[in-house]
């Protein structure tokens, strides 16, 4: 993908909904500004940063697992974001905290430490995000123990 730039269309519905057109065969996405300003009948702006950066985290802890030759499937990711006014009294994503839990006990995956210290690299969207919101990235086994 190095190199590549993508698009997207968004287009006005009523009010602060938006028809989000990604192209080709990903079938199009209402977003929707919550109460007061919209109706809240879509993700927000601020749900589809979280999705893209839990989800893009997720895809990169599943690739250095492959790449390891390692299974701990099914991930799951659950993040949250603190939004707060900042100096000028504009609401901001001031922090982003993600949680990834492995679908597997961490004794049975073979080179841990090596994946769980690299995998985040891989990561496009929080690397990106990053650079302006900090990102807290916590990694559980199946059992809810600790990894990072």
């Amino acid at each position: 993908m190095s190199g590549e730039a993508i698009s997207i269309q968004i287009v006005q519905g009523e009010g602060f909904q938006f028809r989000n057109r990604f192209g080709g065969t990903v079938p199009d996405l209402t977003t929707d500004a919550p109460a007061p300003l919209g109706a809240g009948h879509g993700p927000s702006p601020e749900q589809l940063l979280l999705a893209a950066v839990a989800n893009c985290l997720s895809d990169s802890l599943l690739f250095t697992l492959r790449k390891f030759k390692q299974q701990a499937e099914p991930l799951q990711t659950e993040a949250s974001c603190l939004i707060d006014r900042n100096e000028a009294g504009r609401l901001r994503v001031q922090s982003i905290d993600a949680t990834l839990q492995l679908g597997h006990p961490a004794s049975g995956i073979e080179h841990l430490d090596r994946i769980l210290g690299i995998f985040q690299e891989y990561c496009t969207v929080s690397q990106s995000v990053g650079r302006g919101i900090p990102i807290r990235v916590r990694v559980l086994d199946v059992d809810g123990r600790p990894l990072t």
